[in-house]
C-alpha cells in the first residue's frame, strides 16, 4: 500500500476541506459540522486506494453513500464487498483500519459521521418533539458488529442528490434540514433484505483479479481468453467470470471493449496518429472493424470525433 498524505487546505470552525495524495492519485475530502456530533463530509477521489483511519471509539456510527464510481470494503478480515452507484453502507468500523480501494480509479460519495451521544442531545435539543435515537439505528442495521450494506431506496438518493447540488451556506440551514431527512427515513424504514444477498469476495481471489486485470490493460492490443487467463493465474473460469464482476462491476470482455474506446478516445483527440495506428494498438487488426466498434461506442466515426474534439479545443 503506498504513502497516503493529508494536506490541510481549509479550516473553520463548522468545515474543514483536506487534499489527499499517494502515488495512486489525490482526492479532495470536505466535512461540515451540521450539528454537534454530526458532520457531513464529501469524497471526491481519483486515485486506487486510500486508508481509513483506526477508531477505537464505539460511539461513531457511519452512513457512506456511493454517489459515483465504485469502492471495496472490507466488511471483515481477507473479505469484501462492493459499493457502487446509489448503495450505501452503514457501520461502526470500531478498532478497524483498513484500505479503500476504488477499481475504476474514481469515487465520489457522501458521509454523515455520528457521534453517536453528542448526537442524540443535539438532536433532542434541535427537534422538539420528535424522537430520532440514533443508537436506535445502530441497533437496527448493524448487527453484531458487521455493516449493513445495500442499495439506496429512492428518498434517501434522492436526498443525496439534493445534497450534492446544493453548496454549503454560512449557516448550514440546508444541510441541516437534509441530514434530518436522511435520519427520519432510516428510523421508520424496515431493514431491507438485500443485505441478506449480497455476495462477498475473499482476498486471494481479489488480488489474482486485480493481477489480471493490471495484465489485460498493461496490453490492451491483446486478446486472451478466459481459459488462457485461467491457466496462467491459476483461477477456475468460473470463480474469475464471477470475481472480476464483483471487483469491476461488469464482464471482462465488456470492461475491455469499454477500456479500448476510451484509450482509442484519448489517442485520436491528443495524437496525431493514424486511424489505422490507433487501431492496432487496442487490438484491432481491420480498421473498418474499429470504426464500426468505436462508432457504436461514441456515436462518431473515428474521423468525425478527431475532427469534432479538434474543433471544440480551437473554439
Amino acid at each position: 500500500m503506498s504513502e497516503t498524505k493529508k494536506k490541510p487546505y481549509y479550516k473553520s470552525d463548522i468545515c474543514e476541506v483536506s487534499r489527499m495524495e499517494n502515488e495512486t492519485g489525490d482526492g479532495i475530502s470536505t466535512a461540515f459540522r451540521v450539528f454537534p456530533g454530526i458532520y457531513l463530509l464529501h469524497s471526491d477521489f481519483h486515485m486506487l486506494e486510500c486508508p481509513t483511519i483506526k477508531s477505537d471509539d464505539d460511539d461513531i456510527l457511519w452512513l457512506d453513500f456511493c454517489r459515483e464510481g465504485r469502492v471495496e470494503w472490507e466488511i471483515s478480515k481477507d473479505k469484501y464487498v462492493y459499493l457502487e452507484s446509489g448503495n450505501y453502507i452503514i457501520d461502526v468500523r470500531v478498532g478497524r483500519k483498513f484500505t479503500l480501494h476504488f477499481p475504476m480509479r474514481h469515487y465520489h460519495g457522501i458521509s454523515l459521521r455520528l457521534h453517536m451521544k453528542e448526537a442524540n442531545q443535539a438532536l433532542a435539543e434541535f427537534v422538539k418533539g420528535v424522537n430520532i435515537d440514533v443508537y436506535a439505528i445502530r441497533d437496527k442495521f448493524v448487527s453484531e458488529g458487521h455493516p449493513f450494506i445495500t442499495k439506496g431506496n429512492e428518498i434517501i438518493h434522492h436526498i443525496f442528490e439534493e445534497i450534492e447540488q446544493v453548496p454549503w451556506d454560512s449557516s448550514g440551514e440546508y444541510y441541516k434540514i437534509k441530514v434530518l431527512e436522511i435520519l427520519f427515513q432510516l428510523k421508520n424504514m424496515e431493514r431491507p433484505k438485500e443485505q441478506i444477498e449480497r455476495p462477498y469476495f475473499v482476498k486471494q481471489q481479489v488480488e489474482i483479479v486485480k493481477e489480471i486485470h493490471d495484465f489485460i490493460t498493461a496490453s490492451p492490443e491483446q486478446h486472451y481468453t478466459m481459459e488462457e487467463l485461467s491457466k496462467q493465474f491459476e483461477i477456475p473460469v468460473s470463480s474469475l467470470k464471477r470475481c472480476f464482476k464483483g471487483v469491476y462491476g461488469t464482464a471482462i470482455y465488456s470492461f475491455m471493449r469499454s477500456y479500448r474506446m476510451d484509450m482509442a478516445s484519448h489517442l485520436l483527440a491528443e495524437t496525431g496518429e493514424t486511424v489505422a495506428a490507433i487501431a492496432a494498438k487496442v487490438g484491432y487488426t481491420n480498421c473498418s472493424k474499429f470504426s464500426e466498434a468505436f462508432k457504436e461506442a461514441t456515436g462518431m466515426t473515428p474521423v468525425d470525433y478527431r475532427k469534432f474534439k479538434s474543433h471544440r479545443e480551437q473554439v
